[in-house]
This record gives structure tokens, sequence and C-alpha cells, in this order.
């Protein structure tokens, strides 16, 4: 019997090195092999037993438990968070699994669908991720100078410091204030009364205020409301905007979805604006992604389209890179869930650009971006260039 146990053994250990998953033929072998693959760290061999077994119809919660285990320590997130979901539909408490999932959404910056998930964990886990209910995610500042070949205007700022805390394992809330300044160089106009002509010149300051509050309804789909408020001051005169958003973002395998709108009124405009995002993430993690987005932009029953498109990836071991492209006439264009709003003076008709993330110890993150943008003077009938460059930083508590 001894001598048996040991043989057993070792043919398990040996399909596991060699990955024969054409030999899982009953549940139990399918249990056995995988489960030998498993304790022997064999993730790949594992995986290509799983998909037999369950193509077999040898499918079983301990299964998926190390599927999803494989495929987390394989970097295939959103393909483990697939996995923890057949668990969930029978076991909804399953904490190991709900621990697991918590860590791949993390590793996939989905903050919210985290958080869902570490509703489901004990204390002690709690207190290894030193997470609660209530408590602050991260802070941050971020800081540009924007210069352009354009005589008539000067080189602007923007400053931005911002703060995202979880109102509970549901409700998630983003808050930041911005302000922007410009120096403008206006028409040349007869003064009345005055003998000769003068140039008006002024300083475009504005002040803003953004609010994002964010629900989970389920795991991978929730509801979001912003609000952002503008207070402008150019030429002596003060112009309030206020802009709201209402979206819907569902999270698949190797996807997320987004519908929003934005609505409101900016300088004496009524806009509506209509977005339509998909993120792709084919590897299930963030060393390669795509975001596609379209805009439809209705300013006073007038329409034009903007279309933006993003390309993430992997730079090095911890540094990754976006390359984005933004298309279309960007006048009052609101991005970013309408965190961004271009309402400069000038309307923006191209705008490309590159951002580097580079993390600097556990906590924080270093951003730096290049901007270039072509803009068009209405004032003085002409277009120009802008190139900015923004640096930020950010902490994650």
């Amino acid at each position: 019997m001894g001598n048996r146990k040991y043989i057993l053994v070792f043919l398990l250990v040996a399909v596991a090195y060699r990955g024969n998953a054409q030999s899982v033929n009953t549940f139990d072998q399918a249990d056995s092999v995988s489960n030998a693959q498993y304790l022997a760290g064999n993730w790949q061999q594992l995986l290509a037993t799983g998909k037999v077994a369950i193509g077999a119809g040898f499918d079983s919660p301990a299964l998926r438990q190390r599927l999803g285990y494989a495929r987390l320590i394989t970097g295939d997130y959103s393909g483990a968070l697939k996995d923890y979901d057949v668990i969930f539909k029978n076991d909804s408490y399953n904490t190991v699994a709900r621990y697991y999932a918590y860590l791949c959404h993390k590793y996939l910056n989905q903050e919210l669908s985290a958080s869902y998930n570490a509703a489901y964990l004990d204390t002690d886990q709690l207190k290894t991720e030193k997470t609660s209910s209530y408590g602050l995610i991260n802070t941050g500042i971020e800081s540009s100078l924007k210069v352009n070949d354009n005589t008539y205007r000067g080189t602007s700022s923007y400053t931005r410091v911002y703060l995202t805390n979880r109102l509970s394992w549901r409700w998630q809330l983003e808050q930041s204030v911005a302000y922007f300044n410009q120096y403008i160089t206006g028409s040349t106009v007869q003064i009345p009364g005055a003998p000769l002509l003068a140039t008006i010149s002024s300083n475009d300051q504005q002040l803003e205020y953004y609010g994002k509050v964010s629900y989970s309804l389920t795991e991978n789909l929730q509801l979001m409301a912003a609000y952002h408020y503008l207070n402008t001051n150019y030429q002596t005169v003060t112009y309030t905007g206020n802009m709201g958003l209402f979206g819907i973002k569902y999270s698949g395998v190797r996807f997320t979805l987004q519908g929003d709108v934005n609505m409101g009124s900016l300088i004496s405009k009524h806009i509506n604006q209509y977005n339509v995002s998909l993120m792709l993430y084919p590897a299930g993690n963030l060393n390669f992604y795509t975001i596609s987005r379209g805009s439809y932009i209705d300013q006073n029953n007038t329409g034009t389209d903007v279309f933006s498109q993003i390309i993430g990836y992997k730079l090095l071991k911890n540094t990754r890179a976006e390359t984005s492209g933004t298309f279309g006439d960007m006048n009052n264009y609101n991005d970013a869930d309408g965190l961004y709003i271009y309402n400069a003076i000038d309307p923006t008709k191209l705008r490309l650009g590159e951002t580097i993330f580079q993390p600097i110890g556990k906590h924080l993150q270093l951003q730096l971006n290049y901007t270039y943008e072509q803009k068009h003077d209405d004032t003085h009938s002409l277009n120009y260039n802008q190139h900015s460059i923004t640096a930020g930083l950010l902490w994650k508590f």
C-alpha cells in the first residue's frame, strides 16, 4: 500500500511537469492532477489542464480557485476574476477568492471594484491590506506650463490638487481644486472719446472645483455622477460655468465599457456632450491596453465630433507609459469624466501627448507629461502651436 502511494504521487507530479492535459478523463483525475500542478507551481500546465477539464465538464470551485491563483501569479488579472466570478455564483462569501479578486482589481487600478470585494474580507485580512470602509485612497498634485508661438498669447499655467476617499465599500468620492492663468493680448480697438487706438489685454484667470461620486451596483457595474464649477475672470468680466456628468461603467473580461453625458453651460453656451469609451487590455493586465473614446458635442444646437485614442504599455519593469491623441474641434470639450474642460480663449484642433508613470517607493508615483497642441486664434485669424510640460505626484495610501 505504501509503495502504491509513492507511485501515485510520482505519476501525478510527472503529469504536472509534462502538462499532459489530455490525460484528464475523470472528475477525480482532473482534481488530483490540477492539485499536483498547483502544489508544484506549474502554472502554465495547470492552466492547460484546467481548460481541458472544464471543456470535458469536470468543473469545480476547487479547480477554479487553483486556476484563478495561477492566472493572478502569471499576471492575467482579468482572467483570474473570471474564475473567481464562477466561485461567487455558488459561494459569494468565499473569503479566499474575495481576497484574490480584491488584489486583481487593485492591480488593474479598479479601486471601487476592489472595495466591493473588501467588504467580504475578515478583520485580519483588512488589517493586512490596511484598508477600511471609510478612508483615503490617494492624494496628489499636478502642475503644468504651456508655451506657444503666438505673440498675442503669453505662457499659461495650470495647477490642480486632488483627493480621493472611500465613503463606504460601495461609494467613492473624488475632489479637486484647480487654477489656470494666461496673459492674453486682445484686439486693437477704438476707445470711445479717445483719439488713439488701444489694445485691450488681460489675464485669463480661472478657478475650478470638481467633484465626482461613484457607486458600485455590483462588482463589475458602476454608476457615476460629477459636478464641475468654473469661475473665470477675463477683461473685468466674471463668468461662471456649471457642468454635470452622469454615466455608467461595466467591467468585463479584458475590457471596460463606459457611456456618459455631460450637461451644463459655459459662458452663455448650453452644452450637451455624449461620450462612449472602450478600454481593452487583451493580456488581462496593464502591460498593454488601449482606450478609445468618441464624443459628440452639441453647443447651442451646433454639433461637433471629437475622437481620442490612448495606448498604454509597460516601458520598463516598473515604468508605464501612455501615448495619446485627440482629434476634432475641442471647443468646450469635456475630458476624463468632466475633470478637464477645454474652454480656453482659443480652441484646440489637435492634441498629442506622452505620459510616463514612475513609482518611487511603495506609495509615491511620479507622472510626467508632454503635450503638443494645434490651436486657432479667432481674434487674429491665425493657427499656432502650443507645447506643455506637466509634472505630478500621486500618493497612494
